[in-house]
C-alpha cells in the first residue's frame, strides 16, 4: 500500500478550505490530486466536491452528483494529474458510517477515502484522521492514530 506525501502547505491549506466550506455545521470535501510514484501517491492540490458540484453544499452531508465526474476527469487531464485520494470531514470521530462504506467515491480497489474529525476545527494532524483504504466487494481497511500517521507524510 503507497502512502500519501502531501506537498509542503497543501495539508494545512487543505484542512483550512475543508473547514472554512463546512462552516463547522456540515460536512465537506475535496478529492486530492497528484501523481503516483514508486513509493507514493503525491498530493500536489486537491478539488472541493461543491466546486465540482455547488448543489453539494445544500446537503449536511456529502452528496456529490455524478455528473460532477466528467468534469474532474477534464481537470486531471488539463492538469497532468490523477486522483490520488478523497477527503471528507465529519462533525465527531473520523469513523466510517455506513452510506461511507456502501457508496466509496470511487468505487476502485486500493482507493484511499481520508475523514477528518471535528470538521477539521483546529490543527488537524495525520494521526487525527481515518486512513481508509478500499479493498473492492464492499470491504474496507481503516487505520487510525499513530496507524494513519505513518500512512501520511505531510
Amino acid at each position: 500500500m503507497k502512502r500519501l506525501e502531501f506537498l509542503p502547505g497543501v495539508w494545512k491549506g487543505l484542512m483550512g478550505d475543508l473547514h472554512q466550506r463546512g462552516g463547522g455545521r456540515r460536512e465537506s470535501g475535496a478529492f486530492l490530486l497528484g501523481q503516483i510514484t514508486d513509493d507514493a501517491k503525491v498530493v500536489s492540490e486537491w478539488v472541493s466536491y461543491e466546486d465540482l458540484d455547488p448543489a453539494s453544499r445544500k446537503h449536511a452531508i456529502i452528496q456529490l452528483d455524478t455528473s460532477a465526474f466528467p468534469l474532474l476527469w477534464q481537470m486531471c487531464a488539463d492538469r497532468d494529474v490523477q486522483v490520488v485520494a478523497d477527503i471528507h470531514t465529519h462533525p465527531g470521530k473520523p469513523i466510517q458510517s455506513r452510506s461511507d462504506r456502501a457508496f466509496p467515491m470511487l468505487a476502485l480497489s486500493g482507493h484511499i477515502a481520508l475523514i477528518a474529525p471535528r470538521f477539521a476545527r483546529g490543527a488537524v494532524k495525520p494521526s487525527d484522521v481515518s486512513f481508509n483504504v478500499y479493498a473492492g466487494g464492499g470491504e474496507w481497511n481503516s487505520y487510525f492514530g499513530a496507524d494513519a500517521a505513518s500512512l501520511i507524510k505531510n
